[in-house]
């Protein structure tokens, strides 16, 4: 097993203090990285929470898990980031993508694939501090930070693709049977691109939670489970690629009543299958915890982000240190 960094991602549903103690938190156990999600009607407001959590921190990383271009325009983001990573004194980073809930609970559309190429390069020369063309005049970023590592999120293999020629990683959150082909996609993109394998990092996203009582863990993840299975199982069904008669008539119910206003919420734990929760998330005992980890790590990712989950998300991140991250 190689050596996995750990990271930890945020979607804003709690009180923002607690979104900052939870970071403070991630950090004084040893994670590496600190993911905020962005969906701006329902969760709280990223960059407001990456600046707080910028001061109160000192070693950790901080960045969103991830943003998108409909609701914020590039140049919005680049001077975000740009203003982040001055404050961090370095420790800033983008996750980026196309967008899904923060565009679509306001009636936007979210950005093609192509559009997120252009998006991506745009946003590197506003980084960079060059002059571009926006709206008929020139623009460009006063206070660049050329040095800020971008991360895209995405599951079609043409955006896997930009990924591996344009940025630093690839973040994903698909069904773990898919792990290996798709990182082993992921390396042939970036040797395409004449990369070397290290350039292009593949970073792991699940939700966790952890308990002596494995039911009980099991129950907590099943809103963030949902997400995946309708993205993940949605695009097979979508091009009638999704063979389990059972997933399909579950993924029909899904798209039926997911609630995007309730995105990733508990509201929708009685539409997930219970084999669903082994597919997409991390969830048990320390020992099944551990085992899955160790398969990860066979794999090849670069890093695992962990999402916690339960009734203390503090006590899943330092369950998950100790009985997890200190046992392999």
């Amino acid at each position: 097993m190689g050596k996995i960094l750990f990271g930890v991602g945020l979607y804003g549903t709690d009180h923002a203090q607690a979104c900052v103690g939870l970071a403070c938190a991630a950090e004084s156990l040893g994670y590496r990285r600190f993911w905020i999600g962005d969906s701006h009607m329902i969760w709280r407001e990223l960059y407001v929470l990456a600046g707080a959590i910028g001061v109160a921190t000192k070693k950790i990383a901080i960045g969103p898990g991830v943003t998108h271009p409909a609701v914020r325009h590039p140049s919005v983001t680049a001077s975000a980031m740009a203003t982040l990573y001055e404050l961090t004194e370095g420790r800033a980073f983008l996750g980026f993508g196309v967008g899904a809930t923060g565009p679509g609970n306001i009636g936007m559309k979210p950005h093609t694939v192509a559009e997120l190429e252009q998006d991506i390069i745009f946003l590197k020369r506003l980084l960079a501090g060059e002059t571009v063309r926006i709206g008929g005049r020139y623009a460009r970023c006063l206070f660049p930070a050329a040095d800020v590592p971008i991360y895209i999120g995405t599951r079609a293999p043409q955006g896997m693709k930009i990924t591996c020629r344009l940025t630093d990683g690839f973040v994903y959150t698909g069904e773990i049977s898919t792990l290996k082909p798709v990182l082993e996609n992921i390396r042939a993109y970036t040797a395409e691109a004449h990369r070397p394998p290290t350039a292009v990092q593949f970073i792991y996203r699940m939700p966790c939670a952890i308990s002596a009582d494995r039911q009980q863990a099991r129950e907590t993840v099943k809103g963030i489970v949902a997400r995946a299975a309708l993205t993940h199982l949605g695009r097979l069904y979508h091009r009638g690629e999704l063979d389990d008669e059972a997933d399909r008539q579950a993924v029909e119910r899904l798209r039926q009543h997911y609630d995007t206003y309730h995105h990733m919420g508990p509201e929708h734990d009685h539409l997930v299958r219970e084999e669903w929760v082994d597919r997409f998330a991390l969830a048990g005992t320390a020992g099944e915890v551990r085992e899955k980890v160790i398969q990860y790590g066979a794999a090849g990712i670069d890093e695992l982000t962990v999402v916690p989950c339960g009734e203390s998300k503090a006590a899943t991140l330092q369950s998950f240190a100790r009985d997890v991250i200190e046992k392999i």
